[in-house]
């Protein structure tokens, strides 16, 4: 064969070669682009069932009225979204919310916290010329989303607990120290004598409301014959103290003391304890009776904690200045409400409680009596580890005393503080009685912008005076409440009164007592947007809804 025969018989050989290639590779190419047309297909319902499911779990989430387990409202929202007209996804399978996680048909649980998970019923997406690259006819596309119940994070929870009884209104959180009684917490009274007097006594009336201009006080007991005098001892002041000399004294089997309550004890809304003086002697400590003037305060029962006091427990970013953080961030762990509040805690069933290290769902807290004055000082005004005081900021704006975000005129250790009012969050005509009252009025009457406020709180509340020592008691509820001593009589247009530093009353060691006002939480707006800083949800209050996964 001759060499130009040769290669033309090669060049015959060649092209045959490349045509057989080129057929392949065409139905390859075809079968690519038609398996990019289906996975354009699937992409774009995938894209819808996920837009389905991400807002079909937020409405069901927005039903959830328990930690663990879906309640049907849960499920019929879900249901009601996904099986609206409009939400159809072509070749999605017909919806049941029962069975598996695998389910074509979709799953619905709630595994606990408050969260809700949900998968949407899948979407057939059939195969077109796609087939030459697989032996399936279609194949399904899923979508799962899961969203889950917050509360707004500023704010927090605060390191003190409030008595059911005593847990609404104008309420007062104040030092507890001096002598303790088995009757009642009696502050360091001044003055007083080394040496004390036999008089035994009981009191009539023991309170009046806050304005009263007058009262005629009657003292009935023993050794009362030759007093010069009865005391009253604030435990708010100053001025701490008054004495009145002017008293009509009678004998006839019992001894009685009659007086009028000086005009500067019935111009102070306080507890005031009444002693007798006696050739220079003091009735005993223990002996003074109680008289309050306007509305009792947060410890209002007799009992040797009170009815406040601080909750002292472990946070996991520091093993100092604990109590002090608590205040400043918020309590660490997470509070939530005893599933069995009649019970009783230490090791009991359902009991959770934080000791050495921190325990989210704590329901138990060891009670301590009293305000701690140093880490009630760095926690709300001077800092501690770093970080500033509670109240050292800027007011919220618009909501100063002002109407703008100045601090307070006035300075405690050294600083001017936050001066929000609360009456400047309310968004209709509500007073702050309304708040409260939790009535119609007051239903959601204040605005979500409450939260950034840092004299915003909640405290919780268990159900019994807790008794001396360390004994825990069972959280009952949680209670929202406002640092500020503005009158229950305030409204948004009428704001009153303020004190030099909006609640809080001080000596020169600084901080005596807090003053605060406890309401309804269904004053708060039922819902609040997403920001960030979302906590842990206690089971009450405000949700913030948030889309978690």
């Amino acid at each position: 064969m001759s060499t130009r025969r040769a290669l033309r018989q090669g060049t015959r050989d060649d092209r045959g070669a490349v045509a057989i290639l080129f057929a392949v590779l065409a139905v390859v190419l075809l079968g690519v682009g038609a398996f990019a047309v289906d996975l354009g297909q699937a992409y774009a319902k995938k894209s819808l069932l996920q837009t389905d499911v991400d807002i079909a779990v937020m409405a069901a989430v927005a039903e959830l009225d328990q930690e663990v387990g879906c309640n049907s409202e849960v499920v019929s929202a879900a249901e009601d979204y996904l099986t609206r007209a409009g939400n159809a996804v072509p070749g999605q399978y017909p919806i049941d919310l029962g069975g598996a996680p695998g389910d074509q048909d979709g799953f619905i649980r709630c595994p606990g916290d408050w969260k809700v998970e949900l998968w949407a019923p899948r979407s057939e997406v059939p195969l077109g010329l796609g087939r030459v690259l697989s032996d399936d006819d279609s194949f399904d596309v899923a979508a799962r989303a899961a969203a889950q119940v917050r509360s707004p994070g500023a704010g927090g929870v605060l390191p003190f607990f409030g008595v059911q009884g005593c847990d609404y209104g104008a309420q007062t959180i104040r030092d507890d120290s001096g002598p303790t009684t088995t009757s009642a917490p009696v502050p360091a009274l001044d003055p007083d004598s080394s040496d004390h007097n036999k008089a035994t006594f009981t009191l009539s009336p023991t309170s009046t409301p806050e304005g009263t201009s007058s009262v005629t006080m009657t003292l009935t007991g023993k050794f009362l014959e030759e007093a010069d005098g009865v005391g009253f001892t604030g435990v708010g002041g100053p001025p701490y103290h008054h004495v009145v000399s002017a008293l009509t004294i009678t004998n006839g089997g019992t001894d009685t003391i009659t007086l009028q309550v000086p005009s500067a004890v019935l111009d102070v809304p306080d507890v005031w304890y009444v002693r007798v003086l006696e050739a220079g002697e003091w009735s005993e400590p223990h002996e003074a009776q109680r008289f309050t003037v306007g509305e009792d305060k947060l410890y209002c029962d007799t009992s040797l904690e009170g009815n406040f006091g601080t909750i002292d427990v472990p946070r996991s970013d520091s093993n100092s200045f604990t109590l002090e953080r608590n205040i400043i961030l918020g309590v660490e762990p997470a509070l939530a409400l005893h599933p069995s509040p009649s019970g009783e805690c230490s090791g009991k069933p359902g009991s959770v409680e934080s000791k050495s290290a921190p325990v989210d769902g704590t329901n138990c807290l060891a009670s301590e009596p009293g305000l701690k004055i140093s880490a009630t000082n760095a926690g709300l005004v001077t800092g501690k580890g770093g970080l500033p005081g509670r109240l050292d900021a800027a007011s919220t704006s618009g909501c100063s005393r002002g109407g703008d975000d100045s601090r307070t005129a006035a300075e405690v250790l050294g600083k001017h503080i936050n001066d929000d009012l609360l009456s400047c969050y309310i968004v209709n005509g509500a007073h702050l009685s309304d708040l409260v009252a939790g009535n119609a009025v007051g239903t959601a009457a204040l605005s979500a912008d409450i939260f950034a406020s840092p004299r915003f709180f909640w405290i919780p509340i268990v159900d019994t005076d807790p008794a001396t020592g360390k004994k825990s008691w069972p959280v009952v509820s949680f209670r929202p409440g406002f640092i500020t001593d503005q009158a229950l009589s305030a409204t948004r247009a009428a704001p009153g009164s303020i004190g030099a530093l909006n609640g809080l009353v001080t000596e020169p060691s600084g901080i005596r007592e807090v003053r605060v006002v406890l309401f309804s939480q269904d004053a708060l707006p039922p819902t609040a947007p997403a920001v960030g800083d979302e906590v842990d949800y206690t089971g009450s209050g405000t949700k913030v809804l948030v889309l978690v996964e």
